[in-house]
């Protein structure tokens, strides 16, 4: 069983029945999901019918090893909508001795989620009972959740080179396959670029332009049309980058650029 089967089955046992659930649970695309269901289904492992799906049982080697035990970050750490729980607050309905007090009629969210921890994907350093961070992905992120009473955690290692290597896999990944590693502190919000931290990404987008292997140079639009505009200047010092061997990049990060941009950046970088 490969590891996309093993994630889907893991996430249909944690209470994922639909093909949304079972994506925010495991972060894969829709076509690896379809593939694992389709494989899983020939194997008399899951079901599919009109309630969803329904795994029927794992053969005995391939059963997920790791348990929650004595964790319930989640329900401490995670907003959850369902029931007004913000985030960074232990859910009124967990007891201590008892558990979650609603078990059997817990939201959707709840029963598909799979943190990545107990997936497999990341060693015991990362167990979120002791590191005070939940790491979880969805379909197009790498999302991070830092509990209030270490709020910087995330900046130390081991844990900011893997969310830094995360972030790089996702800005080189083709296409629509990409994906960005998000960081919720608190109030504070943070997007990954490599070993850069933008803070306070807005809704719009971030453009970003390489200056090493892990590093970048990034500006938060303010509109759709004011990425559209970041991402033509981009182009166009790639393109002056190639044809002179290097641009200057603008260093405001609020400013706005308007076309024309080639005659300005010429301009900045001395080769006029």
């Amino acid at each position: 069983m490969d590891q996309a089967m093993l994630s889907v089955v893991r996430a249909v046992e944690a209470g994922a029945t639909t093909m949304k659930s079972v994506i925010d649970a495991t972060g894969l695309s829709r076509l690896k999901i379809e593939r694992a269901l389709t494989a899983l289904e020939k194997q008399k492992l899951l079901v599919r019918d009109g309630q969803g799906f329904r795994a029927t049982g794992l053969p005995k080697a391939a059963r997920p090893v790791r348990q929650c035990g004595s964790c319930n970050a989640c329900c401490d750490i995670l907003e959850v909508a369902g029931v007004d729980k913000p985030v960074n607050q232990l859910c009124k309905h967990w007891q201590v001795g008892t558990g979650c007090t609603i078990y059997d009629r817990r939201p959707q969210m709840c029963r598909s989620f799979v943190c990545a921890w107990l997936q497999g994907h990341l060693d015991d350093d990362w167990f979120p009972a002791t590191s005070g961070i939940v790491v979880h992905f969805s379909q197009d992120a790498v999302n991070v959740t830092v509990d209030d009473d270490c709020p910087d955690r995330w900046r130390e290692e081991p844990y900011f080179s893997k969310l830094a290597e995360w972030s790089l896999n996702g800005i080189r990944r083709i296409g629509n396959r990409g994906y960005a590693t998000l960081v919720v502190s608190g109030t504070a919000r943070f997007l990954l670029l490599g070993h850069t931290v933008v803070p306070d990404p807005t809704l719009f987008g971030t453009a970003f332009l390489p200056l090493t292997a892990d590093t970048f140079r990034s500006w938060r639009a303010k509109s759709p049309e004011h990425l559209q505009r970041l991402h033509e200047r981009i182009a166009e010092i790639e393109r002056i980058r190639q044809e002179f061997g290097s641009c200057a990049i603008p260093e405001t990060e609020d400013d706005d650029p308007r076309p024309p941009y080639r005659p300005a950046l010429l301009r900045l970088s001395h080769h006029v």
